[in-house]
């Protein structure tokens, strides 16, 4: 019986085979001689890439002079790379994150690594990424001492650690990593691949038909309050930041984060008015810690036209519908839930971990005063690759007889393969709003929807 991907049995997982990988000691090595070279000359920024290119020819020529094979120009460059890397703080992890095609990264001990493809597929990275689980363990401990924004302790007093990484994007990546609990040191990064995306672009890679990117791009031009949900990895981040995209230039923006993920900061072409506040955790003594809820308190001493939360996961709920509902419009966040008619049952839930708990009857009546549409997205694997695509799409109206607020469903799961198509009109006083801005109500004549066939694409999460 099979008990895993590694069974001779299993159908072989693909190995990425690149040319050439430095030895670590070399990078090691060669590391030690640069740092020594910065810390004598106070050499910082381009300098550090020359330093490195210096030390790299004296080791070339050394090998030379044993009689050792030379190395192409290409390997150097990797070479060189791999040292950068050291010193940066990333080690062997670097040129993991520079994979565009990865999603996610699984390290199962210094030399059990696993890559998680963004169509789906397994692969089996065929190196380590330290010299050993005690050397991974050193390269971790100095990462959460050193890369995040306030220096952490991971240690066996404090086996758990999650860090947001410089490498992987103009997003960086997400960190997650336990030790001593779990056996070996076990590591999971997550990438933000796609740090600008747009409604066309999903169009185009199937995640939305003809009529939900229309049904959308006039939803935020309207200024609806909308929560994005799905389960996780469903796509849920890379649908906010596209419906983001569609934020008129001239309006100011307030992102709350507990990770950067949705990087319109980094875009101010696209949005030259932005607040991005990102949570900090505590730091190795136990202080600094500015929570989710504190920066949601904070947003509305910033006059912001829209608030824009990345994702809730506890009592910080309360705070997200208070400004959702403070008046300002076209707010928008994600949630994980199972469907769009389990998200009032899950909000009231996740209120009841805030201080003091909110009770439930008073999380209806927010959630039905503060939002104006959920929008359910899904994923699932297909004919080997990994599919994302809006399911449903409800209209949240006010608390019902049941005590709990009513929903319209939009649009819901076509039958077959689950892709959402129109099933009702919103209702008169939203659709006055929709049309106001230029919505076409003929999308709620297409039954079947009109999904495009077309390769699907790649999406983020």
């Amino acid at each position: 019986m099979s008990t895993g991907i590694n069974e001779q049995r299993q159908p072989p997982i693909g190995v990425d085979r690149p040319g050439f990988v430095p030895n670590p000691a070399t990078v090691r090595a060669l590391r030690a001689r640069v740092a020594r070279r910065l810390q004598g000359e106070g050499s910082h920024g381009v300098q550090r890439a020359s330093l490195v290119a210096e030390e790299i020819t004296a080791w070339a020529h050394e090998r030379a002079s044993r009689g050792d094979p030379s190395l192409s120009e290409q390997d150097e460059r990797v070479l060189a790379a791999a040292v950068l890397a050291a010193l940066a703080g990333l080690g062997g992890l670097q040129p993991l994150l520079e994979r565009g095609d990865v999603e996610n990264i699984h390290i199962h001990g210094h030399d059990q690594v696993f890559l998680e493809l963004a169509d789906g597929r397994l692969q089996r990275w065929p190196h380590a990424v330290a010299a050993s689980d005690a050397e991974l363990v050193e390269l971790l401990e100095a990462m959460f001492a050193r890369l995040g924004q306030t220096s952490r302790e991971f240690s066996p007093a404090r086996p758990i650690g999650n860090l947001r990484l410089p490498g992987g994007g103009p997003l960086g990546a997400r960190l997650a990593a336990v030790r001593e609990i779990s056996g070996r040191p076990r590591v999971a990064i997550r990438r933000h691949r796609l740090a600008h995306t747009t409604l066309t672009d999903l169009h185009h890679q199937g995640s939305l038909d003809t009529d939900l990117l229309h049904f959308l791009q006039v939803a935020v031009a309207a200024g609806l309050n909308l929560l994005v949900t799905g389960g996780p990895y469903a796509g849920k981040t890379t649908l906010l930041r596209a419906l983001c995209d569609e934020i008129p230039d001239r309006e100011h923006i307030v992102t709350v984060e507990d990770d950067y993920e949705l990087g319109l900061h980094l875009n101010p072409v696209k949005h030259p008015l932005v607040t991005p506040l990102e949570a900090r955790t505590a730091n190795a003594e136990g202080v600094g810690e500015v929570s989710l809820d504190d920066l949601l308190k904070q947003t509305l001493r910033h006059s912001p036209s829209r608030v824009v939360v990345g994702e809730v996961r506890g009592g910080e709920i309360t705070a997200l519908l208070r400004a959702l509902g403070n008046g300002a419009a076209g707010g928008m966040g994600t949630l994980h839930a199972a469907s769009a008619r389990a998200v009032p049952d899950r909000i009231a839930a996740l209120g009841q971990l805030a201080t003091p708990p909110l009770p439930v009857e008073a999380a209806y009546r927010w959630t039905a005063s503060a939002l104006d549409l959920i929008v359910h997205v899904a994923r699932r694997d297909h004919a080997g690759r990994r599919e994302r695509f809006v399911t449903e799409i409800a209209e949240v109206g006010q608390v019902g007889d049941a005590a709990i607020p009513d929903l319209t469903s939009l649009f819901v799961p076509r039958p077959g393969d689950g892709r959402a198509v129109p099933a009702s009109a919103p209702s008169p006083v939203l659709l006055a709003r929709l049309e106001a801005r230029g919505l076409d109500r003929g999308i709620f004549q297409h039954h079947h929807g009109r999904w495009d066939t077309h390769p699907w694409g790649d999406e983020d999460r």
